[in-house]
């Protein structure tokens, strides 16, 4: 046949390089801290992830303020839901294996902080909130990976949050009650 083409099939996991895989596995990362923080009414300053040949793929997300006694769900967030993407996404939860590999390789400030704060037994509570945000993490997980940031205005977008978010939120009270829904993933 000829004039036609033949359109590429999508990349799959499989067809990214180990260094694409862990730049997408940061985001993740740093997202589902960026959602949960501000679910539990943090202020974001911001979420960032650099792939850079020099230095690497690393990331980081900073809060302006945080509720008190919500820092360790916010620090399990970030390898939970790396792990969780590892292990297939949406409908798939990890084993405890899975996420203190993560924690033991590449989410070592998180282990810190939940050792410092008591254990990682402390974060726990934060799982199924993430499990009912996995699209906004999703989504700001997306804007991490192409713009690499994001700020407390894309995660209250990302889920669905017209009020501004913080400890005063009507709108995230609900979310956690799991009374309200989160957009789905576009």
């Amino acid at each position: 046949m000829t004039g036609t083409t033949r359109a590429k099939p999508p990349l799959t996991m499989a067809d990214l390089t180990n260094r694409e895989r862990h730049h997408l596995e940061t985001c993740v990362h740093e997202a589902a801290h960026a959602v949960a923080g501000v679910a539990l009414g943090g202020q974001l300053r911001s979420a960032v992830v650099s792939n850079s040949r020099m230095w690497g793929v690393d990331g980081l997300a900073s809060f302006a303020d945080t509720p008190h006694g919500r820092d360790p769900e916010i620090a399990y967030a970030g390898p939970w839901a790396q792990a969780k993407f590892r292990a297939g996404g949406r409908d798939n939860r990890p084993t405890q294996r899975q996420v203190l590999a993560i924690l033991n390789a590449g989410g070592y400030k998180d282990d810190r902080m939940l050792i410092a704060s008591g254990g990682t037994h402390l974060g726990h509570a934060v799982t199924p909130l993430i499990e009912r945000t996995w699209p906004a993490v999703m989504c700001v997980a997306k804007q991490l990976h192409r713009t690499g940031e994001a700020t407390h205005a894309d995660v209250c977008e990302a889920l669905g949050i017209t009020d501004g978010g913080g400890p005063t939120s009507s709108q995230l009270a609900g979310l956690r009650a799991g009374m309200r829904p989160v957009p789905p993933l576009t």
